[in-house]
């Protein structure tokens, strides 16, 4: 059964426990309960705005927005319909992110250890980020609710935490971070989210201090046990996540082609930074192989400023996916090739920690005990590299599930729940039901899912440049932006232990536009965080 989390900090004020307030978290990867109230979700809310043209829509330009239902109630009548539409943030990895019903989230404290790449960790810009994503959430967003049915809503009009505006009996409108209605038995909700007009005006933009950026929200929908807010009696019931990308005016930044106010168009700056994260590799030394891998990558520039609109090419998602290569190492011998792939994920915006591979299997051994070994991470272009990225998620799904009909859970692999859950592309009508109650879907549908994203002309856009701060190199002139080099000795595991042991480590990184270094003795990147 899934609660609602609640965070390290929450304290007990007047003898209550202050559980939804104060930085309470809702993971987005928990599991649903099973509860009485049925929730139907449409699919996840994709927008884009346009302050330069003064418009708004979703990626083909429809200016609808679908509403969730919640009905079948009878079991829950006399408890409370509890709907927040928090704002999202990642924690120190892409495989973790939490939703905040409050402007409450405090990044943590964290130095970085073992970096010949980064010189610190810089929080600010994160929480600045998550700051506006709020303002701009609480500003250009009400919920509509209506009883189907056509029965009464109850809920007071004056609670705590929000603002009911009753527009007849069986609809109301709700403004604040957390709103309660009463469950009737005949209660049939349609919960639609309505995004305010003038949030696509950047005069109103620039008052509530959101610029052109990213934004990622969660509808949640829970019962309670009553409607004050502090109540430990929570179940979650369902989550619809969304994604608007706020464009910024052509004149600050480089933007795609423009083929007319109904596409969107994306920055064509790119800015991620990396190096090694971890490896880890699992195998019996006789029929299958895990490779576990990790970057630490920062998606950070500085900002551009014009007549007092600023933005930042990395204030929006990006991809970070190379080729990874890994080469047996003989004396006097040229090095062998084993195993290629692509790897990665995407980058949040003004952020910095670990992005997780995609757990590569492989049903052959792949490492011997005592044998030395080179791994080489190749960063091309980015579009191409994602491209090609997904092509052979869907190559492995086909090799470890080659009946028809097979199904694919949200643990199998990694990368694709990270990219459902990030929801920075469209198309998403397959991969995004392995978000819901970590089920097993049909992996017809999961490939349904990847093969829109892939055929999706609209994000990634083709990148021009990539750049470190005011320092770019065009991608066209180059043959890679970033190449890391790795070379381990794999030892002999422990008995019934399949984690592999490496040791005599060493790493090297060639980049054009950002700080390289040779190949030398050391250790994996490490956050030391809390105290």
């Amino acid at each position: 059964m899934s609660k609602v989390n609640l965070n390290a900090n929450s304290v007990l004020r007047g003898g209550r426990l202050w559980s939804l307030l104060l930085g309470s978290l809702l993971t987005a990867n928990a599991s649903l309960v099973s509860a009485a109230c049925v929730v139907d979700n449409d699919e996840r809310i994709e927008l884009n705005i346009s302050p330069e043209t003064q418009s708004w829509g979703d990626y083909n330009g429809n200016r609808l927005i679908t509403a969730s239902r919640v009905y079948k109630c009878e079991q829950d009548v006399g408890r409370y319909l509890m709907l927040s539409l928090g704002a999202t943030q990642w924690s120190e990895s892409t495989d973790v992110k939490d939703t905040y019903m409050f402007d409450t989230y405090e990044p943590p404290n964290c130095s970085i250890n073992n970096s010949k790449s980064f010189a610190a960790y810089t929080p600010e810009r994160t929480k600045a980020n998550f700051s506006r994503q709020y303002k701009f959430i609480r500003s250009c967003f009400d919920l509509r609710v209506v009883d189907v049915g056509g029965a009464q809503i109850i809920a007071k009009e004056d609670q705590d935490f929000c603002k009911v505006e009753r527009t007849s009996d069986g609809a109301v409108i709700l403004r604040g971070d957390m709103c309660f209605l009463k469950i009737r038995a005949q209660s049939n909700f349609a919960v639609q989210p309505i995004l305010k007009d003038k949030c696509a005006d950047p005069e109103y933009l620039r008052s509530i201090g959101v610029q052109a950026q990213d934004i990622y929200a969660n509808l949640n929908i829970l019962t309670t046990g009553d409607d004050s807010g502090y109540s430990e009696d929570v179940d979650n019931i369902g989550s619809r996540a969304m994604h608007i990308s706020i464009t910024p005016n052509s004149k600050l930044l480089n933007l795609s082609e423009n083929y007319g106010s109904s596409v969107p168009r994306f920055t064509t700056s790119y800015n991620i930074n990396a190096d090694w994260g971890d490896l880890k590799i699992h195998t019996d030394f006789e029929n299958k192989t895990e490779i576990g891998l990790s970057f630490f990558v920062a998606n950070m520039t500085n900002e551009k400023c014009l007549g007092g609109e600023c933005s930042s090419s990395s204030n929006f998602t990006q991809p970070f996916v190379g080729q990874v290569e890994l080469f047996k190492l003989s004396n006097g011998r040229p090095p062998k090739l084993v195993e290629e792939w692509w790897d990665g994920g995407l980058v949040p915006p003004n952020w910095q920690g670990f992005v997780k591979g995609i757990q590569y299997r492989v049903p052959d051994k792949v490492v011997e005990a005592g044998g030395r070994y080179r791994m080489v991470a190749t960063f091309q272009d980015p579009t191409d590299d994602y491209a090609i990225f997904l092509n052979g998620l869907r190559q492995m799904l086909l090799r470890m599930y080659d009946v028809d009909g097979a199904t694919v859970g949200i643990d199998t692999l990694p990368a694709i729940s990270t990219l459902s859950t990030l929801g920075a592309i469209p198309g998403f009508n397959g991969t995004r039901v392995l978000n819901q109650n970590n089920q097993s879907v049909d992996l017809s549908e999961t490939l349904k899912g990847l093969e829109e994203i892939i055929a999706s002309t609209v994000w990634p856009p083709y990148y021009e440049s990539i750049c470190d701060n005011e320092k770019c190199t065009k991608f066209a002139k180059r043959k890679f932006h970033q190449r890391l080099v790795l070379e381990f000795t794999v030892e002999k595991p422990e008995i019934g232990d399949d984690e592999v042991k490496i040791k005599d480590v060493r790493m090297q990184k060639i980049s054009p536009v950002f700080d390289s270094y040779p190949m030398q003795k050391s250790e994996f990147i490490k956050l030391q965080c809390g105290g």
